[in-house]
């Protein structure tokens, strides 16, 4: 014979546990909702202000490779001035952007063809402390070796031949380079340290002529002042 079911009160109906759960998640975002609303639209603000900046920032570097070309195209035809405009522009508004980093570097350049070394320094200084281009970075080294050469400021010029050691392109290139800080440092009297880049060069390159010519003549002037 069957027994009959039991009737479930409405009491336990009310402490059933996954009931219980419902009701409880339901209270709390009753309560919360302000909360989480402010979140949602916060989220959602942020969204679109993101969108509005990597837009702007894709325009500003669109606008800026615009210029930097028509300041090449200009530097090409040898006319300084509207260069000079147009590298100015770029540091002065879009300074954030690669092209913007760049300009200070071209526009070093064209002061130091001018040999106005005052105006140049700067902007050598500028591109190497925000500048992201090895090549360029090694250039700006140096030039600034050859500004302080005609101020005659062989500490800097010395530090600076360093660095650029440091961003050369080739293997040959730091060769021509270490000579170079040879040279300079036999200019101070530091006959060791130019001794070892001078043999360095001799050992890594018995093959290039130039290398080895350019070697020899430095190692010629060190053991002309040993003799002395």
């Amino acid at each position: 014979m069957l027994k009959p079911k039991r009737t479930i009160l409405s009491k336990e109906i009310k402490r059933d546990p996954f009931l219980e759960s419902i009701a409880s998640i339901k209270t709390h975002i009753t309560e919360k909702k302000q909360i989480y609303t402010r979140i949602a639209l916060s989220a959602t603000i942020l969204l679109v202000l993101g969108s509005i900046f990597i837009r702007n920032q894709e325009e500003n570097r669109d606008i800026a490779e615009g210029l930097l070309s028509k300041a090449m195209i200009y530097i090409d035809l040898n006319d300084e001035e509207n260069a000079t405009i147009h590298l100015q522009e770029l540091i002065d508004e879009f300074e954030s952007t690669e092209s913007g980093k760049n300009a200070s570097f071209y526009l070093g350049r064209i002061y130091l063809n001018k040999n106005d070394f005052n105006l140049a320094l700067p902007y050598f200084e500028r591109y190497i402390g925000k500048g992201n281009n090895p090549l360029l970075i090694g250039a700006a080294y140096q030039a600034m070796v050859n500004i302080y050469l005609s101020q005659l400021d062989l500490k800097n010029a010395i530090y600076h031949q360093k660095m650029s050691i440091e961003y050369s392109n080739s293997k040959e290139e730091r060769a021509w380079a270490s000579l170079r800080l040879a040279n300079l440092s036999l200019a101070i009297g530091d006959k060791s340290s130019a001794l070892k880049l001078v043999n360095r060069v001799l050992d890594e390159f018995t093959e290039n002529a130039a290398l080895t010519q350019r070697a020899n003549e430095i190692n010629g002037k060190i053991g002309h002042i040993g003799e002395s």
